[in-house]
Parts: structure tokens; C-alpha cells; sequence
């Protein structure tokens, strides 16, 4: 079964109807976590997580898959908290259906790399994830132009 990660922002605006001709299509939110959970895997390619050393996969890339799918089943007409501010979940899910490997390798590394303790670990980790998929050019351009 292959799951649709565009979130559908459906609704109205002013009485009118929003994305009407979307409307039989099935929400991501109507899935259950684990079967989304599985295809955000296959998106940011898990399986080339693992360190070939140890032979295992870090939990916290399993911990950041999670914190996608949780926000992917999410209902689009609520709000999420993130960088402190309340922004609609359907903008996030769209945000979030863009993150791929790349992004989770980077927010996996800058998490390592924080010096202080992260006491709302997940609030933290949902708001670099959003934070990623904006940032990730400026990130690697930043890294060349400092060697």
C-alpha cells in the first residue's frame, strides 16, 4: 500500500471551498502512525543510517522518523508549535513531506553537537526538522566557505 505524503489542505476560506476537486482523496492524518511511519522511512532512505561499524542504526534517526509520522497523521485544521510560534499543520505536513535524507543527517549532527541540555527534546527536534528543509543550502554553503 503506498501512501500519498502531499498533504491535502482542504477547507474553506471566506464560504469558498478550497482544493474542492481533492476532496475524495484520503488525508495522511486517516492512516495509523505506523503505517506512515513506514513510508517516511522508505522516503529518507533509513536504511542508510546504519553504522557499518556497530552493525546497528542510531536510535534517534528512528526517533526523528517518528516525530515526522506523528505530525504527518496529524489533523490538518489544528495548529503546531514551532520555533515558538503556532503555525497550521497542513503548512508543516507540506514541509514535512519534503524531508529526505539529507535533512535528517543534518539535524541528526547539529543535535549531537549541542552543548547545552535540550529540555523539550521533541518540540526541539520537530523544529529543526521544519527548520531543515529551509536551511539545508545556506548549511553546506556556510560549511565550504569556513574551510
Amino acid at each position: 500500500m503506498t501512501l500519498n505524503f502531499q498533504p491535502i489542505c482542504t477547507g474553506r476560506v471566506n464560504g469558498a471551498s478550497v482544493d474542492g476537486n481533492l476532496s475524495d482523496r484520503k488525508p495522511i492524518y486517516s492512516y495509523t502512525i505506523l503505517k506512515v511511519l513506514d513510508q517516511v522511512m522508505l522516503q529518507v532512505e533509513y536504511h542508510c543510517f546504519a553504522d557499518l561499524r556497530f552493525k546497528r542504526i542510531d536510535p534517534l534517526y528512528k526517533e526523528l522518523c517518528l516525530i515526522i509520522a506523528e505530525v504527518l497523521v496529524l489533523d490538518q485544521e489544528s495548529v503546531i508549535k514551532i520555533n515558538g510560534s503556532n503555525i497550521n499543520t497542513c503548512l508543516v505536513q507540506e514541509v514535512y513531506s519534503l524531508i529526505r535524507n539529507d535533512h535528517i543527517r543534518l539535524v541528526f549532527s547539529n543535535f549531537r553537537d549541542v552543548s547545552q541540555r535540550v529540555f523539550n527534546k521533541r518540540a526541539y527536534l520537530r523544529t529543526a526538522l521544519y527548520n531543515a528543509v529551509f536551511e539545508i543550502e545556506s548549511h553546506f554553503l556556510n560549511d565550504m566557505s569556513c574551510d
